[in-house]
């Protein structure tokens, strides 16, 4: 005789009893393929993605901009010069004048050294890359708040901008003078100009003598600008003229002038604030010819380098724009909507 002593009661099946959740059956569980898996990767990277690129927007530097009404009309203007003209030096001369009238020996002295027209490659690479960067800007940029702080378009651009010192030196005499300095100036309108002999200050101004009181050679004013700023140099800021290049087919008088427009600058950001100038530029070029009628700048009847700057009364305040956690959240919701 068979006796049930019904069902054996474990651990094992009170749990299961207590589950009261459907249970799935085995055989309905699909196994892994490997568009599953591709899937599953695509989402991972896309949330990489999301995560990086929402680390870049933190990191990434924003600015606004701001004018306001210049009226820091004591302060002084610092000017840093250096140009190289195909002259000896004993030929030309170098100073600087302004609406106030003041003694130029007042505001600082330039250097002159005798030097060579032709650069090594070392100085030529690096001028180029000026000069690209010159030419890039007059034909793409226009924007002044993406002029003022370019960054990632050249090797130089995060640091102050230094021309190479020559390290070897040819066999013929110097035929260039490199005219380098800087200068402290009234904030007013000025003129920067370069001319054949060297200027004497008088009572009232300054007078330039020539041949036969200085040397006769025959001057070239081709030249080339290797650094023209004003106020504190800033890694990353761009000088228009920088890099500027004009040479002349023959030795005759050319007078080159140059029109900047100054504009005050304050740029704050979270570690400093700095004060410093930025400006435009335009330039025109003219053969000197008595018997034509071109008799050049009205205080002179020679050729020439003439860099006539104009002080803006206005100031952009360039101030660094905080990025919070609030502002990663509702970048992260505008991406989603749209």
């Amino acid at each position: 005789m068979l006796r049930y002593r019904g069902k054996k009661i474990t651990a094992l099946n009170i749990v299961k009893e207590l589950d009261s959740f459907p249970k799935v059956q085995e055989e309905i569980y699909e196994p892994s393929t490997y568009d599953n898996i591709i899937l599953t990767a695509l989402v991972a990277l896309f949330g990489l993605w999301l995560i990086i690129s929402q680390i870049q927007y933190v990191l990434q530097e924003r600015y606004t901009y701001k004018f306001v009404t210049d009226i820091e009309y004591a302060t002084k203007l610092q000017i840093h010069i250096d140009i190289t003209v195909a002259s000896v030096c004993d030929s030309i001369g170098a100073d600087i004048v302004d609406t106030t009238g003041q003694n130029m020996m007042l505001f600082g002295e330039l250097k002159t050294d005798d030097t060579w027209w032709e650069m090594t490659e070392k100085q030529q690479n690096f001028f180029n890359e000026m000069r690209n960067v010159n030419e890039y800007l007059r034909g793409d940029f226009h924007s002044m708040k993406d002029l003022l702080m370019l960054k990632g378009f050249r090797t130089y651009i995060n640091t102050i901008p230094i021309f190479p010192v020559r390290d070897t030196l040819p066999d013929t005499l110097p035929d260039a003078c490199r005219i380098h300095g800087s200068l402290i100036l009234n904030k007013v309108t000025g003129n920067f100009h370069i001319t054949p002999g060297k200027s004497i200050t008088v009572p009232g101004g300054h007078v330039h003598l020539s041949s036969p009181f200085f040397d006769s050679v025959a001057t070239n004013f081709s030249h080339r600008i290797h650094q023209f700023s004003f106020g504190i140099p800033i890694k990353g800021i761009i000088y228009p003229l920088e890099g500027e290049l004009h040479v002349s087919r023959n030795e005759s008088d050319v007078s080159y002038k140059y029109f900047i427009d100054v504009v005050s600058t304050d740029i704050n950001t979270h570690l400093a604030k700095v004060k410093t100038y930025q400006y435009s530029a335009k330039d025109i070029q003219r053969i000197i010819s008595h018997e034509s009628g071109s008799h050049g700048m009205p205080a002179s009847s020679f050729g020439g380098v003439f860099i006539l700057f104009k002080l803006m009364k206005i100031i952009i305040d360039k101030i660094r724009k905080n990025i919070y956690c609030s502002h990663i959240v509702g970048n992260s919701h505008s991406r989603e909507k749209s």
